[in-house]
């Protein structure tokens, strides 16, 4: 049953398995509602914390799984909002199905262990919208080198839940052995550098009039 995929993968003990606290924190701080996550695989959990959720994969299992009402069945059993959970799937390789989404649609965009995300779907954020990446596939540095992103907030893993900072934030993103690699390095690494102060995410602002720098 696709229902069953989706709660196996949540069900996993591993830093692969229910992120739902983590997302808390985030939506907690932004205010978002409308989420994009490109490279979601199974991971259905944003769509307990958002009522609106778009989540593209290229993954066979991630699109037959989400086919079907299964996914917002169980999102609805599960939500903490009082609105219809509202789910749609793209199916691809976000590096080109991103590129044919609506321009400045979403406030929040996912980038977890997926590669270089915020290259691709920085165009579909709204002014003042939101980024939350990890170092895994070294897209929280690639936003930090990108002059439209100021970092806004960190976030680590305590026991049982995430919590969510926005002190002593030019502690973070330091590399262990300076200069901070290039976006060209990243790329050839293809992981994350060391960083002095590490954090499970990095939650970033993108750049509008509005809000400064």
């Amino acid at each position: 049953m696709p229902e069953q995929d989706f709660t196996d993968y949540l069900d996993r003990r591993d830093h692969l398995g229910d992120r739902t606290s983590l997302y808390r924190a985030v939506a907690a701080h932004t205010g978002a509602r409308r989420v994009l996550y490109p490279g979601s695989y199974l991971d259905l959990a944003p769509s307990t914390v958002w009522p609106d959720v778009t989540y593209l994969d290229a993954d066979a299992r991630a699109r037959r799984a989400f086919q079907g009402p299964a996914a917002t069945t169980l999102a609805a059993q599960h939500k903490e909002y009082p609105e219809h959970p509202r789910i749609a799937f793209v199916p691809g390789d976000y590096t080109r199905t991103l590129a044919e989404l609506p321009e400045a649609e979403w406030d929040l965009v996912l980038s977890l262990y997926a590669g270089p995300v915020s290259e691709h779907a920085t165009r579909c954020l709204r002014p003042g919208g939101w980024l939350l990446a990890n170092n895994s596939h070294a897209d929280a540095g690639l936003a930090h080198l990108d002059p439209r992103y100021r970092l806004a907030a960190v976030l680590h893993h305590d026991p049982g839940r995430h919590r969510l900072t926005t002190d002593g934030l030019d502690r973070y993103l330091r590399p262990k052995r300076p200069p901070h690699p290039t976006r060209e390095q990243l790329h050839a690494a293809g992981s994350g550098t060391a960083y002095t102060h590490p954090a499970s995410a990095y939650l970033f602002r993108l750049h509008s009039p509005a809000h400064g720098r």
